[in-house]
């Protein structure tokens, strides 16, 4: 009650409109003093300045007006605390009530919500770019120093001369391509490159058992035979035993595998909010999106896309982790000569809206001679409309780079990454 009582008066002295309508503060701050609250609202909108005391005093004779010596970034903060405090009790309360009725489910749900709710009342203050140069040039400084900090490399060398890699803070990307094509190899390659970098990944496998994402994990690092692997061949035994044994201590990085068995309840962003934390994951991996449960409610399934990917999004923000996602490309036909664009993500616009890089693969050739190539039909730094090609051997995990002009290769080095003597980056 104080602070809301030190708020209105700070702000019948000082004057500052800008308290009001940039910090978004509405009546349910004020829950002992909205009739006050209102009035200063309403007075702001309609004659556009905050009323003087004299006048607020008439309208209510028994208010308080008192010396304010507090911060008002205090106060703010404060009235912040308060409102979610009120809002997280009543929330709990409501839980409760779920909870001895059985419904376990919509009391997880209500908890997810009220939780982004109060994420939400946090004052706003916004960032003047002509004024914080110092601490900006000093983060360009740092990422000139320590590159690999602010980016994961993802396990394509060209790949990663075109975008710099894998956004550390800020990467919500989406691998995208028809059935069949090859979306899970590309994902675990990219896996492959960050355990390499010893970080500890994550992947909701929706589909695929653990030992069947191992197996072509396994084949990715090695190049033995995925198909001997999945089927017990007894010839490769002797040098599948010696990889074992030396995987662990080759490789610092951990690779976590979640897949829909080992949730209890829905198969939700709310799980994998779950996974994030439990093993602190510094980069989550979804394959794939359609076999996430989304809002039983939504009536289409693009309005079902559309809420996952929202939450996706927000889960990325609030982890400030690089999200990678394999996609179902729809079907509708893509020209002779032209590459898939982000309106060919099956499911809705918003997963296009919401991706900082979408990458689609097509394969062409035969059993012999495979040929993936990568169009990256989005890329919110550069990149778009860069494809890369690959000749490729999925049973042995093999991905070989084939040269064309135009591909965005000549942009060698673009983001002055470190290589070694035999021209490979080093992160």
């Amino acid at each position: 009650m104080l602070t809301q009582l030190q708020f209105i008066n700070y702000l019948l002295k000082s004057k500052d409109t800008s308290i009001i309508s940039v910090k978004g503060l509405t009546e349910d701050n004020f829950p002992n003093f909205k009739k006050e609250f209102k009035f200063i609202k309403d007075h702001l909108q309609k004659y556009g300045v905050i009323p003087d005391s004299t006048t607020f005093v008439e309208s209510f004779p028994n208010f308080e007006i008192i010396e304010v010596n507090e911060s008002i970034d205090y106060i703010l903060s404060e009235l912040c605390r308060e409102k979610n405090e009120r809002l997280l009790a009543k929330t709990f309360n409501k839980i409760r009530d779920l909870l001895v009725d059985g419904k376990t489910e919509e009391a997880m749900n209500l908890y997810v919500s009220s939780a982004q709710n109060v994420s939400a009342n946090k004052h706003l203050d916004a960032v003047d770019i002509l004024s914080n140069t110092e601490d900006r040039y000093n983060a360009y400084i740092d990422k000139c120093n320590d590159f690999s900090k602010y980016y994961i490399p993802t396990g394509f060398k060209e790949l990663d001369n075109i975008l710099g890699g894998w956004d550390r803070y800020e990467e919500y990307a989406t691998i995208a391509a028809r059935s069949g094509i090859g979306k899970t190899w590309v994902m675990l390659k990219c896996i492959t490159a960050a355990v390499d970098r010893g970080l500890t990944v994550g992947v909701f496998s929706g589909e695929m058992s653990v030992n069947k994402i191992a197996y072509r994990f396994d084949t990715l690092m090695s190049h033995i035979s995925n198909g001997k692997l999945m089927h017990g061949n007894e010839e490769i035994s002797n040098k599948y035993k010696k990889y074992l044994d030396s995987l662990k201590s080759n490789h610092k990085g951990s690779l976590y595998v979640l897949t829909r068995d080992m949730i209890d309840g829905d198969a939700n962003v709310n799980a994998l909010r779950g996974f994030v934390e439990k093993y602190n994951l510094d980069i989550l991996f979804i394959d794939q999106m359609s076999l996430l449960d989304g809002d039983r409610y939504a009536k289409a399934s693009y309005e079902k896309i559309a809420g996952i990917s929202k939450d996706i999004k927000v889960l990325q923000v609030t982890k400030h982790i690089p999200i990678i996602m394999v996609s179902q490309q729809n079907r509708s036909s893509v020209n002779e000569g032209e590459y898939a664009g982000t309106q060919h993500i099956a499911g809705s616009d918003r997963l296009a809206q919401d991706s900082t890089v979408i990458i689609f693969l097509t394969q062409d050739g035969g059993d012999d001679s495979k040929i993936m190539t990568m169009n990256i039909a989005k890329s919110r730094d550069g990149g778009t409309g860069k494809t890369l090609k690959y000749a490729i051997d999925l049973d042995k995990g093999i991905f070989d780079y084939i040269v064309e002009d135009g591909d965005g290769t000549e942009l060698e080095n673009r983001y002055n990454v470190p290589t070694n003597s035999e021209g490979e980056q080093v992160f």
